[in-house]
């Protein structure tokens, strides 16, 4: 298909931005099904991922939520697995992953399993796609399930953008109304329900509407026999192409914001997007020449120029809006009042025509996400079902008009103003027409920042990791000891204590500062990552080895040493997934980097080791410098109780469980019991109970210490019966999960390392070899050597662990002996 056989399938998976070494074949079998293997030798887990070209912009206008509602409908049993969860459970016991989502035009299911898992993972996975049973009683409580979700994403802006979306698009079209379903929408009559889920699935998911792509380390023939051969049980009918038309009325703007926003909401809660739709055809022909000018957008000049004016902290660009079909579009945060719209709104304009003119020659590769690759290859191959490759000489002319200044449309998460607003009745949104400001004068240009080549001297061998220099002010790295395939030519790590206190604030105000330095850096194929923990912040830069001593001076330079409080603005997601981040943002037991000063850093690849030694002996003088800051004490995790302030209006529940320590043997167990309980806990809350539309057990990591989440997120019922129904399943239930037999245990093992196990990219080797770096000198041992490789101690950690062990956890669990506790949410009104 994309693949033509005189091209190789390591060059047609190098094309694609996948890791040296792969191979990749696409094909269209006789039934029309798009099939595609990705053959990736490091990749630990194989992902499958089956995509429909349906979404909820194809579904009747009489049943919104339909094409949702149907995704639910596919893990509720099948023909020939017909407990509900059950694929929930089957991937649950290999340490696998499976997700769904349904978009404007495009439906995905998801599994990341071990590769011996594979052929069963297709089967079940095709199963559930061509023969859902659609039991009507459970059909039945899952619109409740989605009726909940319905309610909860009530306080989620994300659902008010998308529905403010809505009014730039012509009466009639569906993209004008709210597809999120719920119990109205939906309706109560079961029967009728599922006559029209049923017609719905026959029309859609079939063969020649669907893509099926497998990224893993199987070999490339392996996969697409499987492929093939699984993918002959999928339903082939006639082709009946759902009817899409134009969806934007004329050119003009939309100023909105959430029901909860109040006034006098801090600026920074405001975000200005500006898109360009383009016709699916003309842009898919001409994708490389769009991917340059976007490119020229991002390269940080236009980032400079607005921060001059606009304290800008974000500014995205991409070809794959959220709910704008095809489009180029602009995100830029903040926007806080009119004048700054108006100013944001004549320099997008004025560098779009820059673009234009002189799109960026080599657009940067994306970072690479095995996770996400085989998502975005499915939705891109169910859209362009037909090959739309670009004619030799093919001019960019029919694009330019859409281009055109005049047709940008404008939608403003606008502060709340004495103005008179309009509101949506079935989300509450408030909104009003918003046409483009004026002409204005414009922002005078700025240059970005520059990345100055320097003279590189590099080590002449490739030694294996050594202090390069150690002191009581600072100690360096050298040496890399793994590089994988795709390595970059040099990388250098730093980090330093910080208070914990204001670091969320502190962390946001570096990032705005390094904005157009971090897309100067891309621009050059480099990366520049600025984060920080309870032990303190810290960047890694990689990329050339003559620019990287100038991006990383420029990044420490923007690093600021006081900053102001963060504002608040509404809260975003899902409660539950918010209550569950709380466990990755707490210190780590007896944490307190407050009084240290000393600094690491780790030179890899052919990065210049003077060069790093300059650096870093500098940012350790500076931090001498630096007066003291009194910072907030820190906690270790006992049992207690913790009450968020209202978020949302619905009730909630999380049970905290803090492993003893930060070992490799205590993230293993904590990811075990999860393994174990999540299924079981998630059929018991949701399907048997009815208590809500979350209910997970999600494991989490603070600065490398392991934390597992058993939450609820429940419309209706108070945080005393979320709490019991917690401690019941545990109690009843806990132990009888955890008691694996030897057979059982091996194979939990196996899911772990493919999920897990040895780096799949050069990125994340860095990453861990950092934080692994980072707790050695932590824990006082920074005269220790660099060894072994923290995977290879997290396998042998593994292979250690017992049956006993793990039932010993979960008995203690269930017995209170274990340090625990609770988070609870309330709804302002509701009763104590």
């Amino acid at each position: 298909m994309n693949a033509p056989a005189s091209v190789p399938d390591d060059e047609t998976a190098r094309r694609v931005g996948l890791p040296p070494g792969s191979r990749l074949h696409e094909t269209r079998l006789a039934s029309g099904l798009t099939i595609a293997a990705a053959e990736v030798p490091g990749a630990r887990r194989q992902r499958l991922v089956a995509a429909v070209g349906v979404g909820y912009l194809d579904e009747p206008g009489d049943c919104r939520g339909l094409a949702h509602l149907l995704e639910h409908a596919l893990f509720l049993g099948s023909a020939n697995y017909p407990d509900s969860g059950e694929l929930a459970c089957w991937v649950g016991e290999r340490g696998g992953r499976y997700n769904a989502r349904t978009g404007e035009t495009v439906t995905d299911v998801h599994l990341h399993l071990p590769p011996g898992d594979t052929d069963e993972g297709l089967t079940r996975l095709v199963d559930v796609l061509a023969q859902p049973s659609f039991n009507p009683e459970r059909i039945g409580s899952e619109v409740e399930v989605l009726d909940a979700e319905f309610q909860a994403r009530l306080a989620d802006p994300a659902l008010h953008r998308l529905v403010a979306l809505g009014r730039l698009c012509r009466e009639g079209h569906p993209a004008r109304l709210c597809h999120a379903g719920n119990r109205k929408t939906l309706g109560v009559d079961r029967e009728r329900l599922v006559m029209q889920l049923s017609t719905f699935h026959r029309q859609h998911y079939r063969a020649e509407r669907m893509a099926l792509v497998m990224l893993g380390p199987l070999p490339l023939e392996e996969q697409l026999e499987r492929l093939t051969r699984h993918g002959a049980m999928l339903p082939a009918r006639e082709p009946t192409p759902p009817v899409r038309h134009w969806r934007w009325s004329e050119p003009g703007g939309v100023a909105w914001h959430p029901p909860t926003a109040k006034a006098g909401t801090h600026s920074r809660t405001t975000t200005l997007e500006l898109f360009w739709p383009l016709p699916e055809e003309q842009a898919s022909t001409h994708a490389d020449w769009l991917a340059s000018v976007a490119a020229r957008l991002a390269d940080g000049r236009l980032a400079a120029t607005l921060q001059a004016a606009i304290e800008l902290e974000q500014l995205e660009v991409t070809l794959a809006p959220d709910g704008m079909g095809t489009a180029l579009a602009l995100r830029l945060t903040p926007a806080p009042d009119m004048e700054a719209v108006q100013a944001m709104l004549v320099a997008c304009r004025s560098a779009l025509e820059r673009a234009l003119a002189a799109p960026l020659p080599t657009p940067p590769s994306a970072p690479l996400d095995l996770d996400a690759w085989p998502r975005l290859r499915a939705a891109e191959l169910v859209a362009n079902q037909q090959d739309t490759p670009q004619p030799a000489g093919a001019t960019t002319e029919p694009l330019l008009p859409w281009l055109a200044p005049e047709q940008c449309r404008l939608l403003w998460q606008s502060p709340t103003t004495p103005h008179r607003w309009a509101t949506l009745a079935e989300t509450g949104t408030a909104w009003r027409s918003q046409s483009p400001p004026g002409e204005s004068l414009p922002l005078p240009w700025r240059a970005p920042p520059s990345l100055a080549v320097r003279p590189v001297y590099p080590s002449v061998d490739d030694p294996p990791p050594r202090p390069l220099h150690r002191d009581e002010r600072f100690t360096l790295w050298a040496g890399d000891p793994a590089r994988l395939p795709d390595a970059p030519p040099a990388s250098l790590c730093l980090g330093w204590p910080a208070p914990a206190s204001q670091q969320a604030a502190r962390l946001a105000q570096w990032r705005q500062n390094t904005l157009p330095l971090r897309q100067v850096a891309a621009s050059h194929g480099m990366r520049l990552s600025c984060a920080g923990d309870a032990r303190g912040d810290w960047l890694i830069a990689t990329g050339t080895a003559e620019r990287l001593e100038a991006l990383v001076e420029l990044a420490v330079a923007c690093w600021p040493e006081r900053t102001a409080p963060a504002p608040t603005g509404p809260a975003e997601g899902l409660l539950a997934q918010r209550m569950l981040a709380r466990l990755e943002a707490l210190p780590p037991p007896g944490a307190n980097a407050a009084g240290s000063r000393h600094v690491l850093g780790w030179a890899s690849g052919c990065a210049d080791e003077r060069a790093a030694k300059a650096l870093i002996r500098h940012l350790a003088e500076r931090l001498t410098n630096m007066p003291t800051e009194a910072d907030e004490p820190q906690h270790e995790v006992r049992e207690g109780t913790t009450w968020l302030s209202p978020q949302g209006s619905d009730h909630a529940a999380m049970l905290e469980l803090a492993g003893p320590d930060d070992t490799p043997r205590s993230r293993w167990l904590l990811q075990l019991l999860a393994q174990c309980h999540d299924a079981a806990f998630h059929h018991e809350m949701r399907q048997r109970r009815a208590l809500g539309y979350v209910s997970a057990v999600r494991y989490r990591e603070a600065s490398g210490f392991p934390r597992l989440g058993y939450v609820i997120q429940s419309p209706g019922t108070g945080a005393d019966t979320l709490r019991q129904a917690i401690l019941d399943f545990l109690t009843r239930q806990g132990e009888t999960l955890a008691q694996l037999s030897p057979a059982e245990m091996t194979r939990r093992r196996l899911g772990l390392l493919s999920h897990a196990g040895r780096p799949e990219t050069h990125a994340e080797a860095t990453d861990r070899l950092w934080q692994s770096l980072r707790r050695q000198t932590a824990s006082g041992n920074a005269s220790a050597p660099w060894q072994p490789l923290p995977w290879e101690a997290e396998e042998q950690a593994l292979a250690a662990l017992r049956c006993d062990d793990l039932l010993s956890l979960a008995r203690d669990l269930a017995m209170g002996r274990l340090a625990t506790r609770w988070w609870f949410h309330r709804p302002s009104g509701a009763d104590a």
